[in-house]
């Protein structure tokens, strides 16, 4: 069986992300181990607001060097989105770029890997798309994390999230509805709903809630506690 293993950098949306990344890896066969030694895959989930993320995930991909060739390396999230493809000139025994907006390409890009091709990269940065997945491996039994928008208009100078992901796209409050409410049957008994800019949340769908409405009607779902 192949065999992945994912560390993640940064915020809470990053480490929904991967819990999206490694729930759609399992669906396809992978199987998730706990040290990169034991990896086919090494994937880390990156962030460029941090500037001590960055840096952690380039000394990490030096540190094992010695395994190109032998293992294959990723590098997905916003670092991925922000340095595109010159992170394979500045680490050459990286196999994969996938920045977050393509995670749903995973299966597709690691199937070009296993084909044989020795560089893959997915960096469109969609305006509609939003990483909409049923396969979701869960890190928490008790508390989960659901994203309700992506990205930012705001254009601020300081700021590089607009670059790494992308213009605001809202989720239907209808999928995530549906969500909370498995959520929810399964036990859960808190939510955060994630997003760079949680109160620009706009319902796509004819409903058009706004995040008020969205929050108070999370907030009536039975079996909830907490909502964040």
């Amino acid at each position: 069986m192949k065999r992945f293993y994912l560390e993640t950098f940064g915020c809470q949306m990053n480490v929904h992300d991967s819990e999206k990344v490694a729930g759609t890896l399992l669906a396809c066969g992978w199987q998730r181990v706990d040290r990169p030694e034991e990896a086919d895959l090494i994937l880390y989930n990156t962030c460029s607001i941090r500037s001590k993320a960055e840096h952690k995930v380039y000394s990490r991909l030096q540190q094992l060097r010695h395994w190109a060739g032998q293992k294959r390396f990723g590098v997905l999230g916003c670092v991925a989105q922000q340095e595109g493809m010159r992170i394979f000139e500045r680490v050459p025994h990286v196999n994969l770029v996938c920045g977050s907006a393509s995670y749903r390409r995973l299966p597709e890009l690691l199937a070009q890997l296993e084909r044989g091709d020795c560089r893959v990269a997915g960096l469109e940065l969609e305006p509609n798309e939003t990483f909409d997945t049923p396969y979701v491996a869960r890190e928490d039994h008790y508390r989960a994390y659901v994203t309700i928008i992506e990205g930012c208009d705001k254009s601020c100078t300081y700021c590089v999230v607009p670059f790494t992901r992308g213009p605001e796209r809202s989720r239907t409050s209808q999928s995530i509805m549906e969500e909370v409410r498995r959520l929810a049957d399964q036990g859960y008994t808190e939510v955060t709903l994630l997003g760079q800019n949680v109160t620009s949340y706009q319902d796509p769908s004819p409903a058009r809630w706004d995040f008020a409405t969205l929050l108070a009607r999370v907030a009536e779902v039975p079996g909830l506690r907490r909502v964040r």
